[in-house]
């Protein structure tokens, strides 16, 4: 969860973020990974959740941690991404999940954190899509932009990296957000982000609002491998180190 989004009194999830940390983590596990860093971790959730079930060195880097470095429940955290060493381990990982939309330089953003990993490290890069959907909430979340395939494949093309898969993801989440915009007569919206969740993990509603979003991301990333992009809220790339 990004930051600005949490709510200290609030314990209870979002179902986009558990449907997000679960999908991705079920790629990911498909990796022989030995270190994984997340980059622009906020509150380390996913970390936190999966950190048993990675057997790798976890780190996490936030210019919010008040600290430069320090551990957290077994996980390594900086709050300096010059200050993070380079991963020299066979079978890194980095996460870039919703960072680069906050980034003035986005593509000199990517460079440096891939050169944080060795030649055949993997990256992890989500981000929000399409700009048409750019709403009050993206500028409570301080994004400055969203994405196409396109544009993002661009940028890590320019970071000579080989892309490996680049899909947008929750399709059904696509047209609520655009339903919601193109209303004309839409409330303003509450710009309190996802940690105002009112339903804890195993609440019926939560489960079925994430059981919903696992099989979207699931359709959407199956179609992919035909080439065939639905739309979606979200993009994941998966690119790797080194142009092929």
């Amino acid at each position: 969860m990004d930051l600005i989004e949490k709510n200290k009194v609030n314990p209870n999830r979002h179902p986009w973020e558990l449907s997000r940390a679960k999908c991705i983590f079920n790629i990911i596990k498909q990796y022989s990974i030995r270190a994984i860093a997340d980059i622009g971790a906020g509150d380390r959730f996913f970390l936190e959740k999966y950190y048993h079930r990675f057997h790798a060195q976890c780190y996490a880097v936030d210019s919010n941690y008040k600290k430069f470095f320090e551990i957290i429940n077994n996980i390594k955290c900086y709050n300096n991404i010059d200050g993070f060493p380079k991963l020299n381990t066979t079978g890194s990982v980095v996460l870039l999940m919703d960072v680069l939309e906050h980034i003035n330089d986005d593509s000199v953003f990517l460079k440096k954190t891939l050169e944080k990993i060795p030649d055949d490290g993997v990256a992890f890069i989500t981000v929000p899509s399409f700009q048409f959907l750019f709403s009050e909430h993206d500028v409570f979340l301080k994004h400055q932009r969203r994405y196409t395939r396109k544009r993002l494949c661009t940028i890590a093309l320019s970071c000579d990296c080989h892309i490996e898969s680049c899909f947008y993801f929750y399709f059904s989440l696509f047209f609520i957000r655009l339903l919601s915009i193109l209303s004309i007569k839409r409330k303003k919206e509450r710009n309190s982000g996802i940690g105002y969740w009112n339903f804890n993990e195993n609440h019926i509603i939560t489960r079925i609002i994430y059981v919903i979003l696992n099989i979207d991301f699931s359709i959407c990333h199956f179609l992919s491998r035909f080439h065939i992009y639905l739309p979606g809220l979200s993009l994941l790339m998966i690119c790797k180190k080194g142009a092929t």
